[in-house]
């Protein structure tokens, strides 16, 4: 009893309430009789489902109510992604994998919304058999990759999905799974080492340079795995499920990194044998893994792991950010929903006790920071956070005579921000713009 209350007077001082997460499924939302692949949003309350019934359905107030867009069988739509409201894309598995796909078209774009899909033709390069994966990096840098059962191919756009060049990737790994890019040209492909699930270990690979060149930077110890789906919360926390058909060993983990996906540490997740899926999370401590038994939460960075009920067969998860608190989607058999405050540390720090000017704001490299009732000649600390409250940067600020000091804002993506600085005694906060 001592030890339960020691945990749960922790997680209250972390700002974290395990009771506030309730998942509820969503009772209009569409469902195929088994597992859904993929849902996109990109407003809280504006997104699409897609399954391998070849349905694609739209919903434009927060899943309560769907309207189905196109119904294709013998396409089973796999992934999918928006850049805004009009223009996105869905991904097909290809033929001779799943029995019943006849359609050999790996791409579908829309620019409507989802009104009419039409195949994308003008990919350039090596043969694309079918799609796994899409990821929308910006308005302009889409990637897309797959598949399950290989072959594996890498495509990418730099213009809005206009045209596209493909990348046989069949060097570096025999199954792709999920993408995650930062940007253009850094990030990280999901895949498994072998076409053969007995003989295949969990692979992360990573590009700096726009998917001309991969360093592996994980492998898993274990044969019959596959890397499933990833969440980064934060540029330096990103999380990993990691599939296992292994019939001797019920011990199932998650992948962890915390230094933006250079290493990776197995957390074990449970020891019944299912199978993972689905990964998302809030914040670096808060997240949910899905699979075909139950749904798993975390509120301690993959520490420890309780049973929740997000629905079965989850494939996948979305967190989209609402104002000072965010909505998840989970798609599976069926679509469960979450809404909730933000779990974040900033929560417990944003009260300001000082006073601050910053300028320029926004800004895109160097922003100037002054405290009007600062000690002079005195190192404090700042801290980054993002709209998720997942913080983002922690650097020294030195605070001249005058009160100034300088942070380096040029690493940092575009968009909404919070900074923290603090002292021994005080603190101050306020919301900077990056362009």
């Amino acid at each position: 009893m001592k030890k339960i209350l020691l945990l749960c007077s922790a997680l209250l001082c972390a700002g974290v309430s395990m009771a506030q997460y309730k998942w509820v499924s969503l009772p209009n939302a569409p469902t195929n009789g088994g597992k859904q692949d993929d849902i996109y949003f990109v407003t809280p309350t504006t997104g699409w489902s897609i399954n391998g019934s070849g349905r694609i359905y739209k919903t434009s107030d927060g899943g309560n109510s769907w309207t189905k867009q196109i119904d294709k069988p013998g396409t089973y739509f796999r992934c999918v992604g928006f850049i805004d409201s009009l223009t996105g894309f869905a991904g097909n598995i290809g033929t001779a994998y799943f029995p019943g796909v006849t359609d050999t078209i790996p791409l579908y774009k829309t620019t409507d919304g989802g009104v009419n899909w039409l195949p994308v033709t003008n990919i350039s390069g090596p043969t694309v058999k079918g799609l796994c994966a899409i990821d929308v990096v910006n308005d302009k840098v889409v990637y897309a990759a797959g598949r399950v059962g290989s072959p594996v191919h890498l495509i990418k756009s730099t213009d809005s999905g206009k045209t596209w060049t493909s990348k046989d990737m069949s060097a570096h790994c025999a199954m792709i799974l999920d993408l995650k890019f930062f940007g253009p040209d850094t990030g990280f492909v999901f895949t498994a080492s072998d076409a053969s699930v007995p003989s295949s270990h969990a692979q992360v690979l990573y590009t700096t340079d726009g998917g001309q060149t991969f360093t592996t930077v994980y492998t898993s110890s274990r044969f019959n795995e596959i890397c499933w789906k990833a969440s980064f919360p934060s540029r330096k926390t990103g999380y990993l499920t990691i599939l296992s058909y292994d019939p001797l060993n019920n011990n199932r983990y998650v992948a962890k990194t915390t230094d933006g996906g250079l290493t990776w540490t197995d957390l074990p997740l449970v020891n019944n044998g299912c199978k993972e899926f689905g990964i998302g999370f809030v914040s670096d401590h808060v997240g949910w893994v899905g699979s075909d038994l139950s749904g798993y939460e975390t509120t301690d960075g993959g520490a420890t792991w309780q049973s929740k009920n997000l629905g079965v067969y989850t494939n996948k998860i979305r967190v989209i950010p609402d104002g000072a608190n965010f909505v998840a989607y989970a798609i599976g058999r069926n679509i469960f929903k979450l809404s909730a405050a933000k779990p974040s540390s900033i929560n417990t720090v944003a009260n300001s006790s000082g006073q601050i000017v910053v300028s320029p704001n926004p800004v895109n490299a160097a922003l100037s920071i002054q405290l009007l009732d600062a000690s002079a000649n005195k190192e404090y600390t700042i801290t980054v956070y993002n709209t998720l409250g997942a913080k983002i940067k922690t650097a020294p600020l030195l605070i001249n005579g005058n009160g100034k000091g300088t942070l380096n804002v040029s690493d940092l993506a575009g968009g909404t921000y919070t900074i923290v600085v603090s002292s021994g005694t005080k603190q101050y906060t306020q919301k900077i713009q990056i362009k």
